[in-house]
This record gives C-alpha cells, structure tokens and sequence, in this order.
C-alpha cells in the first residue's frame, strides 16, 4: 500500500541514485562524526579566563584592561578562584563552570569548555589562607580583557613576596656588571 507520502519518497531515491542502505550508512557516518567531534581537541574552542588576585578594601571580582593599573599591585598566591552560574555552589560541584589556582604571582588561568560560556552573570567565588571569602556577581570580561579579583585580607596577614622574576633578575646583573666593569 503506497501513500502519497511514501511514494515522495520513492521518487526522491530513485531520482537522486540513493539506495536506502546508502542513505543508511551516510546517517550513520555523520552521526558517528557528531559524536567524535568533543573527542577530537577537547580544549579547542574552549575560553580561557586570565586574571588575577590582589588585596583591597572590599572583596568584589570585575573585568578589566590588562593595562589597569590594579594588576601592577602585588598578587596573593595560592588562592582559589571559582566561576559559578549565579545560583551555583562550589561544594556541590553545581554550577561550576571552572575554577583555578592562583599562582606565586597572584596571577591564574581558567578554561571553561567549548559549549559552556555563560552569557548571563556569574558568580566568582575566591577563598584561600589568609583572605575572607569572597562572592560577587559579575559578567565574564570581554575577549581581551582579564578577571580582577579584588580580596580582604585577614588581620596579621601578610602577602608573600612573590619569587624574583628571571627576566628582572637577568637585567638588574647586566646593568651591574656593566656599571661596575668600567672602573
């Protein structure tokens, strides 16, 4: 029993040269090539957050220049920064779209995966020795710019002093060298 809907179809493969088991097996490649897409560069595609955390009056997270003059400011090492949907929770791993360290600088580097930017405001949480926990709501930065996380620091707390940075060090030694060799 042919129906009109039946015999399009008909048609369709007899006019393109299609059989059904060709049709058959190129649904099934492109299905396949679907889902192995995700395994193939799993980073790919995937938004890096930069930011930093330093120490202020008030615990608030803000997008900025990397030329604003708060990233000059010594950074506070060792503290974790989470990127949650604003109804999110750290512990229960709900919401969370990344999280990082900061490293001895201060400085720290999330990926949140191909498919997952948040478009609406988030929540950066950042907690760690020697600070209050911070929370605030906030938008993603813009490509380009960074993630300021500005903390309070707990009374007695002293911020380590980040280790020499090489290339300083290779220039404050050659500028020694050359005042001193010349006498």
């Amino acid at each position: 029993m042919n129906t009109p809907s039946t015999s399009r179809i008909q048609l369709m493969i007899r006019s393109t040269g299609f059989t059904p088991r060709t049709l058959s097996l190129f649904f099934t490649i492109l299905l396949a090539s679907v889902f192995m897409l995700p395994l193939v560069g799993c980073e790919a595609g995937a938004t890096v957050i930069k930011g930093r955390v330093i120490a202020g009056p008030v615990g608030q997270s803000v997008g900025a220049a990397p030329r604003d003059e708060r990233f000059e400011n010594s950074g506070i090492p060792g503290v974790s920064v989470s990127i949650l949907s604003k109804a999110g929770s750290a512990s229960q791993g709900r919401g969370l779209y990344g999280s990082a360290v900061s490293d001895d600088f201060g400085n720290f580097e999330l990926s949140i995966p191909n498919g997952q930017y948040p478009r609406d405001a988030i929540q950066v949480r950042v907690q760690g020795d020697g600070i209050f926990t911070s929370r605030s709501q906030t938008f993603l930065p813009p490509d380009g710019d960074h993630l300021l996380c500005v903390v309070i620091t707990r009374p007695g707390y002293v911020i380590p002093a980040p280790p020499e940075d090489p290339k300083k060090k290779s220039e404050k030694n050659s500028s020694n060298h050359s005042s001193s060799g010349g006498e």
